[in-house]
């Protein structure tokens, strides 16, 4: 089914949070593939069209399901791993993305949503779809003790 999915990626777990511009969502299907990637606009919100398995969990329901990952510069990366599109049979998905600011006094890692995974499975993952899309790493001026979180631009760029 083909379905438009809107993020808003915000620096609170509400709409009413600061919007972040330029924050690059990633969607993946339910077979591993990545289907659409997309930068916020200035009110932190990217539309992305897509088409999804119809997902025989929920067999009274047209819907699918799919894995988002947000990255921005000045924060740390952030994975869903369980969006539902078109839910409400109206061939859409919405999801609300927090992101946290890079704190040289915390644990700089990726939040994680919707999924009992070791921390370790989560960020192999996430390496291995940030290069996939071709990400390049933050620039970051602070020591955090480990390599920089992904940035929202391209190794081309």
């Amino acid at each position: 089914m083909s379905a438009i999915l809107t993020a808003k990626v915000t620096t609170t777990f509400d709409e009413n949070g600061t919007p972040i511009a330029d924050a690059r969502i990633i969607v993946i299907n339910s077979l591993g593939k990545i289907i659409g990637t997309e930068l916020t606009n200035s009110e932190g919100i990217a539309k992305i069209p897509v088409t999804v398995h119809k997902d025989p969990r929920f067999p009274k329901k047209n819907m699918g399901e799919v894995t988002i990952i947000a990255v921005a510069n000045g924060f740390n990366e952030h994975i869903n791993f369980s969006v539902p599109v078109n839910e409400y049979n109206d061939n859409t998905g919405r999801v609300f993305i927090s992101l946290w600011k890079i704190d040289p006094n915390r644990r700089n890692e990726p939040q994680f949503l919707n999924g009992s995974f070791h921390r370790f499975t989560v960020f192999n993952m996430l390496d291995y779809y940030a290069e996939k899309t071709g990400l390049k790493r933050q620039k970051i001026t602070i020591d955090i003790r480990k390599e920089p979180p992904w940035s929202p631009k391209l190794k081309i760029d």
